[in-house]
């Protein structure tokens, strides 16, 4: 890690067969070379994966058991059936001996390009915020950093019956809606320094919306160029989420090691 920075780690879990974007995805985090990436996976990739990228063997059994000890009721996370987001505010306790050197850790996806994070995430923002999300006036499911103290890590356990959705079958949104409702009533009812301190003022990714607007044309393709993201009007953002994009796609035309300097995204995939 660079000398004076807080410490992050970006945490990810995912099951099943690589996806066909891997390439771009690990290629946007070896640029952030002071950023740490944990993912827990059931994946075989043994090439081209980047110092800051860690892949923690891990199978569903075993984090539904890890899950279940941690949370205090019985979790089956079913890939097919349900979704894991649900367990992404307990990753600090789930993952906590991994956490353990880290100053702050996030939840995320594995369908991102990564642009320049410290750029948003600055010190002076850590400095003076206990939760920072990459959306405007709600927590995201894809990017949400947490401060790595017991008391953060827990807040997670106040939202209403969140044992009960934990166990549920179904997704209970709990990442973003549900936590984002508790932690309003919160900042709303609490006084300083109860209430965490939480950054939300921003967009720095591009959502559902934006994605849909996108058509075919060349103009309306997504760019990352060494290092930084853009959306198709050149405004640079922190990240691309293109889980609205991912349907249509199908192609990539580099591996990690080609190391292209730049490469852009659109319905059809990721073209240096």
């Amino acid at each position: 890690m660079t000398v004076g920075h807080p410490s992050i780690a970006i945490v990810v879990t995912f099951f099943g067969r690589a996806p066909f974007w891997l390439p771009a995805f690990l290629l946007s985090c070896r640029e952030n070379r002071d950023v740490q990436w944990l993912i827990y996976t059931d994946l075989d990739v043994s090439a081209d994966v980047p110092p800051n990228v860690a892949l923690k063997r891990m199978g569903v059994s075993e984090l539904n058991l890890r899950s279940s000890e941690i949370v205090g009721t019985k979790i089956e996370i079913q890939v097919q059936r349900r979704m894991l987001c649900d367990l992404k505010p307990a990753y600090g306790l789930i993952f906590a001996d991994d956490l353990q050197p880290f100053d702050f850790w996030a939840c995320s996806d594995l369908d991102i390009v990564w642009g320049s994070v410290r750029q948003f995430v600055t010190d002076a923002l850590l400095r003076d915020h206990d939760i920072v999300s990459s959306r405007s006036n709600k927590l995201s499911g894809h990017f949400t950093l947490f401060r790595n103290t017991a008391t953060i890590n827990r807040l997670f356990e106040q939202i209403p019956n969140v044992k009960a959705a934990m166990a549920s079958s179904h997704y209970a949104h709990l990442d973003e809606r549900e936590f984002t409702r508790y932690l309003k009533e919160r900042l709303d009812s609490a006084a300083p320094p109860a209430s965490p301190r939480v950054y939300w003022r921003e967009e720095w990714t591009t959502n559902a919306a934006y994605q849909k607007a996108l058509g075919d044309a060349a103009a309306d393709s997504l760019w990352w160029r060494d290092g930084r993201t853009f959306g198709h009007d050149g405004r640079e953002l922190m990240y691309i989420h293109f889980h609205k994009l991912k349907q249509s796609m199908d192609t990539i035309n580099f591996r990690m090691a080609d190391s292209p300097r730049a490469f852009r995204i659109n319905r059809h995939g990721f073209l240096a």
